[in-house]
């Protein structure tokens, strides 16, 4: 009996450690909020090609800056409608105006990893994004991923309903 416990035990911290090593390698952004305080993305263009590619045009168009967060909720955080730069009534059906096929991976949303908001499971988004603050597993494969915060989970834990995104930047590479 004790083996057998030791033996789950061990599979599932296997499990879990397998998940929570997810590192993506693409371009980093950074958002910075109206507090001044940032956190950075890292994109996966691995996961999801046509929406890295596409939220990184977005945010070199500087189309999200001044948007709010519409959505906080315990386990996530969302923006992306630029109707919330002048009202949060309604907030959250609008987009930039141009769809995303539908990029489902392997990528489980756990706490850190940003996806793409949508109409529902299995459809392509537009311009919403949402980063996961909780484990999230029911989401898996039925929306696009971006990547993962990999710096300032704390500012993101912070954010509250109608905070403002000053500033979203790709971030220069350096070359190491």
């Amino acid at each position: 009996m004790h083996t057998e416990r030791s033996m789950v035990t061990t599979l599932c911290a296997i499990a879990l450690l397998g998940q929570t090593s997810y590192a993506p390698t693409g371009a980093q952004i950074q958002v910075t909020m109206g507090n001044n305080k940032s956190f950075v993305i890292t994109c996966d263009p691995k996961a999801s090609p046509k929406t890295v590619a596409r939220v990184t045009e977005l945010v070199r168009a500087k189309f999200y800056d001044g948007i709010r967060f519409h959505r906080v909720e315990d386990w996530v955080s969302q923006w992306g409608d630029p109707t919330s730069r002048k009202s949060l009534d309604g907030a959250g059906s609008g987009g930039s105006g141009k769809a995303l096929p539908f990029e489902g991976s392997k990528v489980s949303f756990l706490r850190g990893v940003v996806g793409v908001a949508s109409t529902g499971a299995g459809v392509g988004g537009d311009s919403q994004l949402f980063i996961i603050k909780k484990d999230s597993a029911r989401l898996d494969g039925k929306y696009a991923v971006v990547g993962k915060v990999t710096q300032g989970m704390n500012v993101v834990d912070a954010i509250v309903r109608g905070d403002t995104i000053k500033t979203m930047r790709v971030l220069a590479r350096t070359r190491r």
